[in-house]
């Protein structure tokens, strides 16, 4: 499975709309688990990531799922799940790309999460989940998750 995934998608939009939501930095428009990609057991992954960002490093990591209350100040290269993690952790350049690429070798929820500090805190992540009973990858919105005024995806 291939995938595109960049990191403050809708910055431009947010800057248009007086600054809104200058705490949610996102990715591909999506932030705090209200988009999960699912794929199956087994699969190679191979993600581009493009740090979208006009201001601030980004990375991208596979960690396992973290309670609000217990998420990290940061994230660190031990905290990958199977060594998936951009190079280095606490973000790459601004527009610079990575490529990430992992085995899904284990059935489970996961967070596709950017490492840079509070970022995790502050919901710069969404959901990866693996399964052994699916054919082919799906990706799920929860529509739940957003608030009225910033409709998902990207504007």
């Amino acid at each position: 499975m291939a995938i595109e995934i960049v990191a403050d998608w809708n910055q431009v939009e947010r800057y248009r709309r007086d600054n809104i939501r200058t705490d949610i930095i996102d990715f591909n428009g999506y932030w705090g688990g209200n988009l999960t990609i699912i794929v199956p057991a087994e699969w190679s992954v191979e993600i581009e990531f493009i740090n979208g960002s006009s201001s601030f490093p980004h990375s991208l990591m596979v960690t396992r799922v973290y309670a609000q209350s217990e998420m990290p100040v940061k994230l660190t290269a031990d905290d990958a799940i199977w060594g998936a993690y951009t190079d280095p952790p606490e973000g790459i350049k601004i527009n610079e790309r990575r490529q990430l690429n992992f085995v899904a070798q284990q059935a489970g929820s996961y967070f596709l999460a950017c490492a840079r500090q509070t970022h995790l805190m502050d919901g710069h992540w969404i959901g990866f989940e693996v399964r052994d009973s699916i054919e082919q990858a799906v990706a799920i919105i929860d529509e739940s998750k957003f608030p009225q005024e910033q409709p998902p995806g990207r504007p």
